[in-house]
């Protein structure tokens, strides 16, 4: 609702904090939406102080004067507030409280030491996970026109540190807490701290605003702190789902269920704004189906009827649009999430097609959201022509749909954001607006020394895991192919030393050669074994989006074969929210962890599930995975917070699956779980890791719980 902002009479706050040094906001993750602040939190009063930004605007454009807000504090605390500029006089001031469960805010502004008065401009919206239960209140809101103003500090600092004030009382609510004019009892306790803003600009901004739009008010559910676990379904299957075509086993902490069955190979999953299961199936088109609170199908739809649609399926930012191609073409549609409906369709990208890869993968970017990356492969196993960017094959291009004639533009028209990619199908971005891929490198591997030809396909090359960088300024990287590859196995290689990870090219000549791999092409952040095929990716949700998650669809050209499992990569965050490996490129073989597999992917080529799609639900807890050769989608549900995972899979050969328990601590102080963030600078959440893991540093902004 918008608030209509009237004075309130009786706010007498500090002007400024206590001299010293303040204390910055850290990065925080909800347990209930799954969403990341930047948050200032009080431990002696259990109070929290949230902000997210939208993205900046390219240079010269004028930014956007919104962010988005929140306040926790026991259900005993009578209001909390803050001042956007620092000092409480001459800056705007956002004042909030429950009335029972229900939430009020105001926007209001103090001069000299008068009362403060309504505050013409700011739009104050309050958005859903707001409310109140038992033990704790929490307050989720939108505040536009609510960067910059006459007086006091002049606006907030976007580019850099803000200083922020903080006031409240532990007790009294406002005089008549059922009307946002009321007046409101002196603070009892009040401070400054600030805010990294320019770290704090999320590409994801949209998406954060839409799922908290959408988010149900909190009336007697969990308690809002850093430390409680959301709830947990415990439903281990799906009313009238099929039986699973082949065994499967997950990972300790986890459980599979088939949530879809007898589907005609569905490949591309994506989620709607109103958490509506989206698939795309090859030869039918894109279908809906809606989910109960378990994850489990309710009902389905045909939204799409296009038989020529083969792989990938997405959405705008803002959900209105839906996106998918055939091997040539790339279309958007309108989109009602309501009705799961789509119309008005429009031609963005033509001239896609080749014979040797067909699948075509699309990617919205949520800092940029007018710009559409679409992947287009090689044209058979070695493809020499695509060495140059030119060709239109064996890489990612960014088109911005803003631009965009009505009867689209032609692949080679889009900008080169990374070319001498084989065949990247899987792509993801990052919290900091980076864009990640993986591809599916050459098969038959050879390696010729002195007319000698040794075969070295069946450990190699390794699938590499490549940073693109950002859409907006495209780094037209180049990968490498087709003639630089991965070490993966370096025994097969007899006339050098290889590490994992360096650099070979089939036949050495005087010009082709390994350093001149080294010095030209760029090296990627990590890579997967030799012929498992990474299809998919995806960053977990919340505290858990520094692990990498990935569907290996496995591959013919290796004996006995490899893949056929979903796996993770765990990494780590920048403060700015880039994801980077744990591990170095040279250490990626001990690297990857199974969640999914087969019971014996040895036997796979008599049958197996082969996971190709990947997406999570808003609040992190379910995975969703297709399996197009068995027409089926999963939905692999976490028994506890946070990934519980397998040891790592092998060179070569099936994985071993010794699973690693994790259980809670008793002791009396909070707890992380593990995986989750437990030091790092200005962290002020929990720093005993559970039982059975112990704190790892990662670097000076973040260290993490891992297994003892």
């Amino acid at each position: 609702m918008n608030l209509i902002l009237l004075p309130s009479i009786v706010l007498t706050l500090l002007a400024t904090a206590v001299a010293g040094q303040l204390q910055s906001a850290a990065r925080w993750c909800d347990s209930i939406t799954g969403l990341c602040f930047a948050r200032y939190y009080l431990p002696s009063l259990d109070v929290g102080f949230g902000y997210v930004f939208p993205p900046l605007p390219p240079a010269g454009q004028q930014p956007s004067n919104e962010f988005i807000g929140f306040f926790t504090a026991p259900v005993t605390t009578g209001w909390i507030g803050n001042s956007l500029g620092g000092g409480m006089r001459s800056n705007p001031l956002i004042v909030a409280w429950t009335d029972n469960s229900t939430p009020r805010v105001s926007a209001r502004y103090g001069r000299e030491y008068l009362p403060p008065q309504p505050l013409v401009g700011p739009v104050i919206t309050v958005l859903g996970s707001s409310g109140a239960n038992a033990t704790h209140q929490r307050i989720f809101y939108r505040c536009q026109n609510c960067t910059t103003w006459t007086g006091g500090s002049g606006g907030i600092n976007l580019t850099g540190t803000s200083t922020f004030g903080y006031a409240l009382h532990g007790a009294l609510k406002p005089e008549t807490p059922n009307d946002i004019n009321s007046s409101i009892f002196q603070h009892t306790a009040s401070g400054q701290h600030t805010v990294d803003v320019g770290n704090w600009h999320v590409a994801n901004y949209e998406e954060i605003l839409q799922q908290l739009r959408n988010a149900p008010p909190i009336n007697g559910g969990p308690t809002p702190t850093s430390t409680v676990t959301p709830p947990i379904s415990t439903a281990s299957s799906c009313p009238g789902a099929p039986n699973p075509s082949y065994s499967m086993v997950p990972a300790s902490g986890w459980r599979v269920m088939p949530v879809l069955g007898r589907l005609r190979s569905p490949r591309g999953l994506t989620l709607d704004s109103r958490g509506n299961l989206i698939v795309l199936q090859r030869g039918i088109g894109v279908t809906g189906h809606t989910l109960d609170v378990d994850g489990c199908v309710t009902s389905s739809k045909t939204i799409i009827a296009d038989s020529s649609l083969n792989h990938a399926v997405e959405f705008s930012v803002d959900g209105t649009k839906i996106f998918a191609s055939s091997s040539d073409i790339a279309w958007s549609w309108t989109y009602d999430a309501a009705s799961m409906t789509a119309s008005d369709r429009r031609t963005l990208i033509t001239g896609m097609h080749n014979v040797g890869h067909t699948t075509r993968t699309l990617l919205v970017s949520k800092k940029y959201p007018n710009l559409l990356m679409a992947s287009v492969g090689s044209d058979g196993n070695i493809d020499l022509p695509s060495f140059h960017p030119a060709s239109g094959r064996a890489q990612i291009r960014v088109f911005d749909q803003n631009t965009l004639p009505s009867n689209g533009v032609p692949y080679t028209q889009g900008r080169v954001l990374g070319y001498g990619l084989r065949n990247d199908v899987g792509m993801a971005e990052d919290a900091a607006g980076i864009v990640h891929s993986v591809e599916n490198s050459m098969d038959n591997a050879y390696r010729t020394i002195n007319g000698v030809r040794t075969d070295v396909h069946n450990d190699n090359p390794g699938e590499p895991v490549w940073r693109l960088g950002t859409p907006n300024t495209p780094s037209n990287l180049f990968g490498g192919y087709p003639y630089c590859f991965l070490v993966w196995e370096p025994s097969n290689f007899r006339d050098k030393t290889f590490q994992p990870g360096d650099w070979f090219v089939q036949a050495p000549n005087s010009t082709l050669t390994d350093s001149w791999c080294e010095a030209n092409a760029v090296k990627p952040k990590a890579m997967l074994p030799p012929h498992t095929a990474p299809l998919d990716m995806k960053f977990g949700v919340g505290d858990d989006a520094v692990n990498l998650y990935v569907s290996l669809h496995g591959s013919w050209n290796r004996s006995p074969p490899q893949g056929y499992k979903v796996v993770i990569i765990p990494g780590r965050l920048s403060p700015s929210g880039e994801w980077s490996p744990q591990n170095p490129l040279s250490q990626a073989r001990t690297a990857i962890l199974d969640i999914l597999r087969n019971r014996d992917e040895t036997q796979c080529q008599s049958g197996c599930f082969r996971p190709v799609g990947l997406v999570w639900s808003a609040s992190g807890q379910n995975l969703y995975v297709a399996s197009d050769t068995s027409g089926e989608v999963f939905l692999l549900k976490r028994n506890v917070a946070g990934p519980i995972i397998s040891t790592s899979i092998s060179s070569g050969g099936p994985s071993s699956t010794s699973t690693v328990p994790t259980t809670t601590s008793g002791a009396p102080q909070p707890t992380q779980t593990v995986w989750g963030q437990c030091g790092g600078n200005n962290y002020t959440g929990p720093k005993l890791c559970a039982t059975g893991s112990t704190c790892r540093y990662q670097n000076d902004w973040y260290s993490q719980c891992v297994p003892s």
